[in-house]
Formats: structure tokens, sequence, C-alpha cells
């Protein structure tokens, strides 16, 4: 009878012990939805209706997961790299020590991972107008210096010229606007400062990274490996060559080939990577009506930042 009760207790204290085990590993499981605030390297701010501030750890196992297509059916997966501010999330994974949520998978909607693209990219939602307006203004502003070399004969062409040229360039002021009002709203989220930057430059119609180039990129990413806090932001531009859309596409795969080259080094961990912004024919740095300048245009600019929060800098 005793060595019973003995055992009956033995059985219980080993039930209890299991319940009370699985409970604490259930409690520590948790998933939030929210708004993308800030990113840091492997950490990341997140903004839920419940909290202000979420803080969620990133690292090289973390699922960044997209979902498209019918019923958000189609996925797929695009590394922690294209986590960035402005993105609506859902982060699945379990909480530390110290009270931060450790990130086993992020998944979140292909509308809005173009979204904080555009953002990112110093864009908003009518780029496209904004192109085509651009390129009807550069149009037209050759037109007018073509004009002015027969003054006397075209002066009515010239008067309706300059009288579209003001109509386009209300407008792209209009857009200009909006376009800062988004830089400055994404500018508050994470303020960092330039220690350094190196150009690659690209031939017309061109996204191949030439061997002298690679050298000298691989280079300049292993010698900036030992910076604290640091950050890698890539940067893809094009010249006025082309159309609008081609010269998009164009500056994409030229950010996304020096980015495959930044990767291949084997120095620098996704989480220091900031995800590659197309550019387009923004932030010309030459005359685009020469071939010189063109090709100055034509380029990738590879930065290296640091969060001012870390270095103690001040706004």
């Amino acid at each position: 009878m005793h060595i019973q009760r003995r055992l009956g207790y033995i059985c219980s204290l080993a039930i209890s012990m299991a319940m009370f085990t699985s409970l604490t590993a259930h409690a520590q499981q948790a998933t939030v939805e929210g708004l993308v605030t800030g990113r840091d390297g492997p950490s990341m701010s997140v903004k839920t209706p419940d909290s202000p501030r979420v803080t969620v750890l990133l690292s090289d196992t973390t699922q960044a997961t997209e979902k498209g297509g019918f019923l958000g059916l189609d996925r797929k997966q695009l590394g922690i790299a294209s986590l960035m501010p402005g993105m609506s999330v859902k982060v699945e994974g379990s909480y530390d020590s110290d009270h931060q949520l450790v990130a086993r998978k992020v998944t979140f909607s292909r509308n809005s991972f173009n979204t904080a693209k555009q953002i990112d990219a110093g864009l908003n939602p009518v780029n496209s107008e904004v192109a085509k307006q651009s390129d009807q203004l550069r149009s037209q502003r050759r037109d007018i210096d073509q004009t002015q070399q027969d003054i006397a004969k075209n002066s009515q062409d010239i008067d309706a010229t300059k009288q579209g040229l003001a109509t386009t360039t209300e407008a792209t002021n209009q857009n200009t606007t909006a376009i800062g009002q988004t830089n400055t709203r994404i500018g508050t989220l994470d303020t960092y400062e330039t220690k350094d930057s190196i150009t690659v430059n690209f031939a017309n119609g061109r996204a191949t990274v030439s061997k002298k180039d690679k050298d000298q990129l691989a280079d300049f990413v292993k010698q900036v490996a030992d910076t604290p806090g640091y950050m890698i932001e890539v940067q893809g531009f094009a010249s006025t060559v082309g159309s609008a859309a081609l010269n998009q596409r164009l500056s994409a795969e030229r950010a996304d080939a020096v980015l495959a080259i930044i990767q291949q080094t084997g120095v620098v961990p996704m989480t220091r990577i900031l995800a590659p912004a197309a550019m387009g024919t923004s932030n010309e740095v030459a005359d685009n009506h020469t071939r010189s300048g063109q090709a100055q245009n034509r380029r990738v600019v590879v930065t290296i930042v640091v969060n001012k929060g870390i270095t103690g800098a001040t706004s």
C-alpha cells in the first residue's frame, strides 16, 4: 500500500511538470501584425494596434515570404533584405528573455512590398505619370531650343510651346512636392549618416558589371565590414536614353547585379543590406544631352551608412 501511494505521487508530479512545461513553451510563442517603422541590421521595429514599438530580431534563418496572386496562394521567398520601413507584415516567432520577438517567419503581401519599394526609391503612386510628364518636358525644351534659332519666323510656335511647358512644369512641381513629402515621412523612421560610397558605371542598355568594377567593389565592401552599426545601401540609375519604363527596369537590374556581387563576397550578412532601390533617371549627375554625361548617369551607387544613434551623432 505504501509503495502504491508513492508511485501515485510520482506519477502526479510528472504529469504536473509536463503540463507546466507545455504551458510555458506555448506562452513563449507569439504572432504580431503591424507596420515596419525602422530597420537597423538584425533589429526591426514594428508598430502594432496594441504597441507603438515592438522590437523584432531577424537572423539569416528567418523566412521572409511574399504572398500574391489569387487569394494570396502564390508565395515567394525573398529573404530578409526585402524587409523595409513602410511594409505591413505578420511576424511569427517567440519572445526571448529581454522580451524581444525572435522572428521565425515574416509574411507580407505583394502590394505592401511594391508600395514600400516605391517609397524607398523616393517615388509615389503616380510615378508613371511623373515619368510621362518628365519625358514631355524634355521634348518641349528641345522644341524651344530649335524654335529660338528662327524666333522671328516661328514666334507663334514658341508661344504655344511655352504655354504647354508652363502647364507641364506646374504638374511636375506638384508631383515633386508629393515625392518630397513621402521622402520626409520615411526619412523620419531611421536617421543615418553617410560614411563612404563607390560608383559602378554601365554600358548603354546593359546591367553587366565589369571584372575591374567587381574587384574594386569587393575590396570596398571588405574594408567597411568592421564598421560598427553599418548598413549598405544600393541604388541603381539610368540615363534618359530610351523610354521611362525601360530605364526604370535597367536601374533595377543594375542594382540587383551589384547586390549579388556584394553577397558573393561572403563578408556582409543579409541583415546589413538594405533592399536595392531602382531610381530610374532621377538624381542626374551629368548632362544627359552628351554621351559622356549619359555614361556617368548609367550607374549604381553603393553607400555605407551608419545609424546616428550608434555613432552618437546628432541630427
